[in-house]
């Protein structure tokens, strides 16, 4: 059955959770593309269903629904879609318990935090604690951004509180371009390293916290780099 009204629930549910207010109260996350779907199926995500556009098909053991073209193009938040989405629903948080993990303080770009999301996997960083105002990791363009690392990574919003309470087992290492060369940084067996806000660095209640600051040597008449390009580095060279 082809879907062709906007009186349809899921149509309303899809439409909802375009906001990030709904996909809280909803516990619920839409992701587009057959690319970003393929990843979520093969880690495992909890897939509420698949919705389609009329002229595409996609083989899969998940509930789906197609919407005629019309009604497909009303829903999609991409300019160039093809044709291919799922509702997810957010996974449990776990207990944070690697011994490298990364903490975004502040992050206001989506595209940023997808980013370190992705980065992150690929050196090891397998879990993530976010603070409190950090930008919606289920934002569309952080979704498209972390290439389906969002799906694998245990990933916490936590209160400066709570970030605290790990003092007592991890040592703080935080990005600033005050701090020690990262190449002389003899790494302990357990750091959360930190990343601050694109225009403001870290807050106070991080620095507080942090035992080391470290920064990346650069050349040139470059100030700083773009806060997801110097994670990455960072994270590498803890590797």
């Amino acid at each position: 059955m082809i879907i062709k009204s906007v009186s349809n629930q899921n149509y309303k549910l899809i439409n909802r959770l375009k906001n990030k207010k709904y996909r809280e109260k909803e516990n619920l996350f839409i992701i587009e593309s057959r690319k970003l779907v393929d990843e979520a199926i093969n880690s495992s995500a909890n897939i509420d269903f698949i919705f389609l556009r009329s002229d595409v098909s996609y083989e899969t053991d998940f509930e789906s629904l197609v919407f005629d073209k019309a009604l497909f193009n009303k829903l999609t938040m991409l300019k160039s879609s093809d044709g291919i989405g799922a509702v997810v629903r957010k996974p449990a948080p776990k207990k944070i318990k690697s011994k490298k993990v990364l903490l975004l303080d502040s992050i206001n770009d989506p595209g940023n935090i997808g980013t370190m999301i992705r980065s992150a996997e690929a050196f090891g960083f397998n879990d993530i604690i976010l603070s409190p105002d950090c930008v919606d990791i289920y934002n569309e363009k952080a979704l498209r951004a972390s290439m389906g690392s969002v799906f694998r990574l245990n990933i916490v919003k936590l209160t400066y509180d709570e970030i605290e309470s790990f003092k007592t087992c991890y040592k703080f290492l935080a990005a600033d371009m005050a701090g020690l060369d990262i190449r002389e940084y003899k790494s302990d067996s357990k750091i959360i390293l930190a990343i601050g806000n694109e225009a403001n660095g870290l807050g106070k209640e991080v620095r507080s916290l942090t035992d080391t600051f470290v920064k990346i040597p650069m050349e040139g008449a470059i100030e700083s780099l773009n806060a997801a390009i110097a994670a990455s580095i960072i994270m590498n060279r803890l590797m």
